[in-house]
């Protein structure tokens, strides 16, 4: 290994450890609390020497965002890879989905709530346009082969199904689902089976 290629191998171990720290407060404790001082004292640093890696709080934050939606795709893509049916995709990642939150909530608060950060639009962080992308492929495939809705309507119902999975997932947080995670997990099982029927049901024309 050469000189740079070992500079570069250790400049990526440190951010890591950065942007695991700040991960880390935030469990511990709360978002307000990463600050770069902090993150210097978790690691062991120099709030300078931070700086010659992150500009500011914002673009740690920016980069543990992307890394938990890199997170999510990956669990996501497991998920589809061994669905048998389109069906089944979809119903293993609004699963899979709960599970993520479930198990990463403060991550998945980051992820759904740092400012400045544009979703729909072209500047929409290409980790979270792969998780919407991991929703959208099996509804698709599902719309598709049951000639229910016109192949259009794919995106929408992605959006559809994306939103409430992430009402339930926040609502859950915040302490507003009764009976708790348990009862909300329940809510997610039917959500997919109901979400799948309506996918798969023909829509009736309005008389006129």
């Amino acid at each position: 290994m050469g000189i740079k290629e070992r500079r570069d191998r250790e400049r990526t171990a440190v951010r890591e450890r950065i942007i695991e720290a700040a991960e880390q407060i935030a469990a511990n404790k709360d978002w307000d609390a990463v600050t770069i001082r902090a993150v210097a004292a978790a690691v062991e640093y120099s709030p300078a020497l931070i700086y010659e890696y992150f500009k500011n709080k914002d673009e740690i934050l920016l980069a543990l965002m992307r890394q938990g939606f890199a997170r999510l795709h990956e669990a996501l893509m497991t998920v589809a890879d061994a669905a048998q049916t389109p069906a089944a995709a979809v119903e293993g990642l609004g699963l899979a989905y709960w599970a993520f939150a479930l198990e990463s909530p403060t991550l998945y608060q980051l992820m759904h709530g740092l400012r400045g950060v544009p979703f729909g639009t072209n500047q929409t962080p290409a980790e979270a346009r792969a998780c919407f992308e991991d929703l959208l492929a099996p509804i698709e495939r599902l719309i598709t082969a049951a000639g229910t809705h016109e192949s259009r309507d794919s995106e929408e119902q992605a959006d559809l199904y994306w939103a409430v999975l992430h009402g339930l997932v926040s609502l859950c947080m915040n302490q507003r689902i009764k009976g708790g995670p348990e009862r909300a997990s329940t809510l997610i099982h039917r959500l997919a089976r109901d979400f799948i029927q309506s996918c798969t049901t023909p829509t009736v024309a309005s008389e006129t």
